[in-house]
């Protein structure tokens, strides 16, 4: 999707210089109030002076949002029921059920604070392994105490089994979380502290395991059976060797089943796991290449063969299943970025992998079945969500916090009325159309446009017309679809122009009727496109030829509207407002170190606009800049300082009370006016 370039474009903004305040005094008025259809390109001429503005202090915004989370680890017993843990810095765990196959899914208290890993034997019988008093320093977490837990009745009550010392690495920014391998109620084994403890009677007690090999490290086990199980560990204190070893009377003995010598680089492994007694995967990790082999066995471990050499370094494995001797997946997560992970599906065994997936970070992955595949995705910027494919890989639906045919816009957003709007994007496929109903409280997926590698603005000009423009793999890049159904169905507008207009990105999008259509675009610097024919052709105004210098537009008719604008010469920012009778006034001009995020006016009075303030004792904060007069005056309201609002979107009123603001996590939502905001779940 889209979050290494989200990361790199915050991060630039942050590095930017500093603003100082100026106004526009001059604007040529055919460039910004348009061109004939077919003239030239004109450039708008800018000059500047100083006019300075007081803003009137408003009230503190109240902010009601979301704590992000992360799921970390999933577990499902059948295509029904299945399990997951929410993780959050500030609460203790919540263990997540569901018995109808993701539809629904339930929420409990689960102790401790962060979870090292997840298994249940049935929908009643389940163990976690859980840490607790955590702290972090210098970025580093620390947690002095880790414990086995069981669950009789399906996470409702669990009872501590064993506990420790916490000895567990997390400089590992990513680790594979299958810790436990238990088959049954009574057998089972748990990778803990470094060491290997086993247990026959459902963890009322503990042996922990003596491979007699000096050295000896586990990473990795799986048992598959009662009394079988196989260990990956590395040898010697310079880990040069590699070891598989197996039991087959429930850890009293070991014999050696594979020995690997490393070559260049220190050799370890991301894990072992067996599908049945005689089946299992190997995938070693050559630290210094990026790269390991997987390995399969189809006899017990008395025969190893090499499948194939792959990448395990940017992105990072973060487990591996087999289901079959030939069937099985392999789950990548892209850590720091900025490259993408997700799911690699192979069907002969390990030697060959296909991407099946559209998530770009994956946390853990099931096979349940060779049609069912269940994932935790990280949010990365926000919470982490669960998907689901029902057909082996080739399509994914959103299961966890909403269950498709419900989901979030991500995107962009549209609304015709305070109740009826659209919007395209989810978390997990930007190909999405969505519409509400209910001014936003609750959106469905009607429409997919999978050909696409993204869509990026949507305009509706009544309830059944709409326009949106779309980015796809090979040129023309951009293209205008339209729908005359209400987003059911779209089709591309033929339009030769449009493709010669080398737009970069596409900043602001609004068509007023069938025909009348603009949009703000980069490219060749920061350009404002206009059509009268409904995007067949396209006219150009050329705003400014410096591609770095900051612009947020919003359009209130096919010739008029607001610009927030950087200028040019000196890093200063006003706000200009332009008309169809060739006008364009300097409303508001600013001497603040702050960056401008959104504009909107939903009247000819009621404006408002997003900034980032740097210059905050609380760091940095979000600032809402509200007029109720046109622009005349302007009253600064501060939205509290863990109101996060990254790369913000768009911000929105359908009537004076009720608003929105779209930014990467999600939705925030007002209905007085914009005092007090809500984030949506």
């Amino acid at each position: 999707m889209f979050f290494a370039g989200v990361k790199e474009e915050l991060y630039m903004k942050i590095r930017r210089g500093h603003f100082r305040a100026a106004s526009l005094l001059v604007l040529l008025a055919a460039a910004l109030t348009g061109c004939a259809k077919g003239a030239e390109p004109t450039t708008a001429s800018l000059s500047t002076a100083d006019v300075p503005v007081q803003l009137q202090q408003g009230k503190a915004l109240k902010w009601n949002g979301n704590i992000s989370y992360d799921l970390p680890v999933i577990d499902f017993v059948d295509s029904k029921t299945g399990f997951a843990v929410k993780e959050r810095s500030d609460a203790h765990l919540r263990l997540l059920s569901t018995h109808d196959g993701g539809t629904h899914w339930q929420e409990r208290d689960l102790p401790g604070e962060y979870v090292r890993s997840l298994d249940f034997i049935n929908a009643k019988t389940g163990y976690a392994l859980a840490e607790e008093n955590c702290s972090s320093s210098v970025g580093q977490l620390q947690c002095k105490q880790i414990s086995l837990l069981k669950t009789g009745d399906g996470g409702r009550t669990w009872n501590t089994k064993w506990k420790s010392e916490s000895q567990e690495d997390h400089s590992q920014g990513n680790p594979i979380l299958r810790m436990l391998s238990f088959v049954n109620e009574a057998d089972g084994a748990m990778l803990v502290n470094g060491r290997l403890f086993l247990t026959q009677d459902g963890g009322a007690h503990f042996h922990t395991a003596v491979f007699g090999i000096k050295d000896f490290k586990p990473i990795s086990a799986s048992f598959p059976k009662a009394g079988t199980g196989y260990v990956v560990g590395t040898v010697g204190k310079d880990d040069g060797k590699l070891v598989v070893v197996k039991t087959s009377n429930a850890g009293r003995t070991w014999s050696t089943q594979l020995d690997i010598s490393a070559k260049n680089t220190p050799l370890s492994a991301f894990q072992i796991q067996f599908a049945s007694g005689n089946t299992g995967w190997l995938l070693t990790n050559e630290k210094g290449t990026l790269s390991g082999d997987i390995y399969r066995t189809v006899d017990g471990g008395n025969h190893w063969t090499k499948m194939s050499t792959q990448r395990t370094g940017r992105p990072y494995v973060s487990g591996i299943q087999l289901i079959d001797g030939n069937t099985g997946v392999i789950s990548l997560h892209p850590g720091a970025g900025p490259v993408e992970g997700g799911i690699w599906l192979t069907k002969d065994g390990g030697r060959s992998f296909t991407g099946v997936s559209k998530a770009v970070a994956v946390n853990q992955v099931q096979m349940v079945s060779s049609k069912e595949i269940w994932a935790a995705v990280d949010g990365m910027n926000g919470s982490d969500f669960l998907i689901r494919s029902n057909d082996g890989g080739m399509s994914w639906q959103e299961s966890y916090p909403l269950s498709e045919p419900y989901g979030r816009p991500t995107e962009d957003m549209a609304f015709i009325d305070r109740q009826l709007g659209f919007g395209i994007g989810t978390q997990l496929d930007s190909g999405k159309i969505l519409n509400t109903t209910d001014g936003g409280a609750s959106w469905k997926i009607i429409a997919s446009l999978d050909s696409y590698i993204r869509l990026e603005k949507i305009s509706f000009v009544n309830e059944k017309e709409g326009f949106l423009m779309a980015f796809r793999e090979k040129g023309p890049y951009h293209v205008l679809l339209k729908t005359q159904d209400g987003g059911l169905t779209w089709h591309e507008v033929p339009s030769e122009s449009l493709s010669k207009l080398g737009i970069a990105d596409v900043s602001a999008f609004r068509f007023f009727d069938t025909n009348h259509g603009v949009l703000f675009a980069t490219g060749e610097g920061k350009t404002i496109y206009r059509t009268s024919d409904g995007g067949k052709t396209w006219s150009k105004t050329l705003l400014s030829k410096e591609s770095g210098s900051e612009m947020k537009v919003y359009l209130t008719s096919f010739s008029s509207g607001w610009l927030l604008k950087q200028t040019d010469t000196r890093g200063n920012m006003e706000l200009i407002r332009f008309g169809a009778d060739h006008s364009a006034q300097t409303v508001l001009t600013l001497d603040k170190d702050w960056y401008p995020d959104a504009v909107y006016f939903g009247d000819e009075a009621h404006g408002y606009m997003l900034f980032e303030d740097f210059e905050a004792n609380d760091g940095v904060i979000t600032r809402l800049l509200t007029t109720a007069d046109g622009g005349l005056t302007w009253t600064d309201h501060p939205f509290p300082a863990d109101a996060e609002l990254v790369d913000v979107r768009s911000i929105g009123f359908s009537d004076p009370q009720h608003g929105w603001i779209q930014f990467l996590q999600g939705t925030a939502v007002t209905t007085d006016g914009g005092v007090s905001w809500t984030v949506l779940q």
